[in-house]
């Protein structure tokens, strides 16, 4: 930074170029007293000069630059300003300074900067490409940075020292110490932040100075404070810009920007609001369901919508390069309706993945560290090597806690679990109708990974207990020791369920895909799917629970052991055997009453007495199981007639069990 002798005394010696060195603090003739200025080791002018002249990068990368430096300083919340305000310009640093006391774009954390993080970003050590390419950001927009935090103050001016290898200089400020009376315009921007105190402020600002004049070393482009605020509303009008936000920006929680002129008087155009509903810990992995609301003003016209979305963290650690890995799934449930989910802004380099796990339902994800370390083989492999398969179960294991038992503040349906297991017949419709009707290359390749990657996420599903008995008392259950209900939902499944767990059997139901998948691909070697055996064998058991099903109830559990397995055995002994007086008779070997079957049903039922309704099979039932019941497995020829106004030809068959 150049001294301007009208603003130090002509005899006080030039701060040193050593970096480790400073001017003499107790020398009289130094009136800025205290003030470091070091030359700063992290921003390599000719690193960003290059950035800035090979690429020019989009307008967001600036927004998406502060909400990075917030997750680094572990802030819960950024408030921005547009301040549309210039200040005094008599008493400053250097008279080359007025340019950056007009309108400004201020970013605040409510977390100040570690004495590390000062360290890492004003130390003396080398510079890295890295934060080079992340400052250059800032100078799309400004020529000059402040930054303020607890304490200190850093001015930063690379507008000199742009054409050679120089380093940029930095000027370092501790308000509790340091005389700063005589810089007191310069300063005065920072009045509404250290308020009463003036030598402190409790947590972090970072001060850009729109840039006024084109001719300018670093960059020519002017922005005005209306083209920040179209560019804040379009970035977040984006729906890749939340799932990065959520993604990469863990910690941020509320997101605030407001214009003014005087810091007295505010209008708010922006508000975003992040809330955990509840969380879900194991050992490995946390889930969390997350509530967005989203704010905006537009042209004078206000307004809010809400998105929610599940949130799953894998920690693990890779063997293979000896360190700890951490994989990020997103699933969006409702995502903002403002915000298309198609990608506006194509130039941006998104730092996290996608993919297709059902027709409907795309996940996000992202690992640390990049996944770009894997480059070198194919999409499967590198999903493989960070256990991808196995971190989804884990979420769809947390994912079952938060939904069963029930939640007030879920509000979520089991039916989400069963529809974000991979359907095997779908994925493998979908591969023939992409053959078929020759989709594009992006698509095809989604879709053979996530049919590639199936059987290892049903192994590592059929490893979980995430699946929930409705038996009382059982809760989840592992898969080698439940017994799966795979009726179709109706009264059959309604009565087999009451059944099993009047019998405390751990009863599951799932639904046909993931029955197959867990078939097909558990490492299981047995898996118990309800059976009418396993009904009779029950049954027989427990013969009690018959007497309290109603009718409708027995007639159903008869009709699902006949028609899926029409064998006398399953039913011999129980009380099953439906007659014509809604009553049931018990299936024998030797029956002790003769049951006789109507060849012209309900018609010819009525020349009898409703008191010899218990001699008759009922006529009402479903008629495959009726035809069963009369077939010649179940029924012998009668000898005569049981009454004699009957007709024998029309009464020829009679059980016999």
């Amino acid at each position: 930074m150049d001294m301007q002798p009208d603003k130090f005394n002509s005899e006080s010696p030039v701060a040193p170029s050593n970096p480790n060195t400073s001017a003499d603090d107790s020398s009289p003739s130094v009136q800025y007293a205290k003030m470091r200025i070091i030359s700063s080791p992290v921003f390599q002018l000719r690193d960003i000069i290059r950035a800035l002249l090979t690429s020019v990068p989009p307008s967001c990368d600036l927004i998406s630059t502060f909400l990075t430096y917030g997750q680094s300083l572990g802030a819960s919340t950024i408030h921005g300003y547009l301040v549309d305000r210039c200040y005094d310009t008599q008493t400053l640093i250097n008279d080359e300074f007025s340019s950056y006391q007009g309108v400004a774009l201020c970013i605040t954390y409510d977390a100040q900067l570690s004495e590390q993080q000062w360290e890492d970003v004003f130390g003396i050590h080398e510079s890295t490409s890295t934060i080079s390419k992340t400052a250059s950001s800032f100078f799309h927009l400004t020529d000059f940075l402040c930054i303020l935090s607890g304490s200190r103050v850093v001015y930063y001016d690379p507008n000199e020292r742009m054409t050679n290898d120089e380093r940029a200089y930095v000027s370092i400020f501790d308000l509790e110490n340091d005389d700063i009376e005589m810089f007191q315009d310069q300063f005065s921007p920072l009045d509404y932040f250290l308020l009463k105190s003036k030598t402190f402020y409790n947590g972090t600002l970072i001060r850009l100075p729109l840039r006024q004049t084109s001719v300018t070393q670093i960059a020519s482009h002017i922005q005005t404070l209306d083209d920040i605020k179209q560019q804040i509303l379009r970035y977040f009008f984006s729906h890749e810009s939340f799932i990065e936000s959520l993604l990469n920006q863990t910690n941020i929680n509320t997101i605030e920007f407001d214009y003014t002129k005087d810091f007295q008087n505010f209008t708010q155009f922006l508000t975003i609001d992040k809330h955990i509903l509840t969380t879900i810990h194991d050992a490995q992995s946390t889930t969390q369901l997350i509530h967005m609301t989203l704010s905006k003003q537009f042209d004078e016209i206000k307004t809010s919508d809400v998105s929610r979305w599940l949130l799953s963290i894998y920690n693990d650690y890779n063997e293979t390069d000896k360190r700890d890995i951490q994989l990020k799934l997103l699933l969006p449930l409702s995502p903002f309706s403002s915000s298309p989910e198609t990608y506006i802004l194509s130039s941006w380099a998104r730092n996290y993945q996608s993919i297709q796990i059902t027709s409907s339902r795309i996940l996000y994800y992202c690992i640390i560290p990049s996944l770009n370390t894997f480059c070198k083989d194919d999409m499967c492999t590198q999903l493989r090597q960070i256990q991808f398969p196995k971190a989804y179960a884990l979420f769809l294991k947390d994912l079952s806690r938060l939904i069963k038992p029930a939640t007030t503040t879920s509000n979520l349906s089991i039916d989400l679990i069963w529809e974000l297991m991979p359907d095997i017949d779908e994925h493998q419709r979908l591969l023939n109708d992409n053959q078929k009707y020759s989709l594009l290359q992006p698509q095809q390749q989604f879709l053979k990974i996530i049919n590639n990657l199936i059987p290892d996420m049903w192994a590592e599903i059929g490893k979980q207990e995430l699946f929930y008995s409705v038996t009382d008392g059982w809760g989840y259950v592992a898969i080698e020791d439940m017994i799966i209900n795979n009726v179709q939902s109706g009264p059959i499944q309604d009565v087999l369920t009451f059944v099993f767990s009047e019998a405390n059997a751990p009863i599951v139901i799932l639904p046909p895909h993931v029955i197959n998948g867990l078939c097909k691909y558990s490492n299981k070697h047995y898996l118990q799917v309800m059976t009418p055996f396993h009904a009779s064998e029950l049954l027989s058991k427990n013969a009690s629970i018959l007497s309290r099903l109603t009718y409708e109830q027995k007639l159903s559990l008869l009709t699902y052991i006949l028609l899926n397995d029409p064998d006398p055995g399953l039913v011999l002994e129980l009380q099953l055997l439906p007659l014509a007086n809604k009553q049931f008779a018990t299936f024998q070997k030797k029956s002790s009453s003769d049951i006789y079957i109507l060849d012209y049903g309900t018609n010819y039922l009525k020349l009898f007495n409703d008191r010899h309704y218990e001699k008759f099979l009922s006529p009402f039932i479903d008629k495959k199981l009726y035809e069963i019941l009369s077939s010649q497995n179940f029924q012998v020829s009668a000898s005569r007639a049981p009454f004699e106004r009957g007709n024998d030809e029309c009464l020829q068959r009679v059980l016999h069990e």
